[in-house]
């Protein structure tokens, strides 16, 4: 199995002469550090760990949609569009990649969070739309949202 670290280093070099070759290494980087992740989640410890990332995650998620209610931004300016992709970028490293993990040993509840998020990923979604974000939106599982 290839090293992600070394994918990545690889990936970098070639952007300034093959974007799309980058972008597929860097695509195999992802897939494999998750490998990687996920046979590691057979630990304890590690999985604590992977909990905890995810939760940093949901709160910061979150804590962006708070400020982002707390400065009653108009929807479809500048700062509501900000503060909207800013937390759909967040719900969406949680979503499509952490996602992915599964906790072998059911030692603690990825499952009941993985639900969690998409829901937070969800009402993320909503406010993205209203804030007029150009981008392909995902939904909680990678699929694109033509509507």
């Amino acid at each position: 199995m290839e090293d992600w670290k070394s994918l990545i280093d690889q990936a970098m070099q070639q952007e300034s002469t093959d974007l799309i070759g980058a972008h597929k290494i860097y695509g195999d980087a992802v897939q494999v550090a998750l490998s990687n992740a996920q046979l590691l989640l057979g630990d304890l410890e590690a999985v604590q760990l992977m909990e905890s990332i995810y939760g940093a995650l949901v709160a910061y998620s979150q804590q962006v949609m708070l400020r982002m209610r707390a400065e009653d931004p108009e929807i479809g300016g500048v700062d509501h569009a900000f503060r909207a992709g800013q937390a759909y970028g967040v719900s969406c490293v949680l979503n499509h990649l952490i996602d992915q993990l599964t906790d072998v040993s059911a030692i603690t509840s990825l499952e009941a969070l993985d639900d969690f998020s998409d829901t937070l990923h969800d009402e993320i979604v909503v406010q993205a739309r209203g804030a007029g974000l150009t981008v392909e939106l995902l939904d909680a599982k990678g699929e694109i949202l033509y509507d």
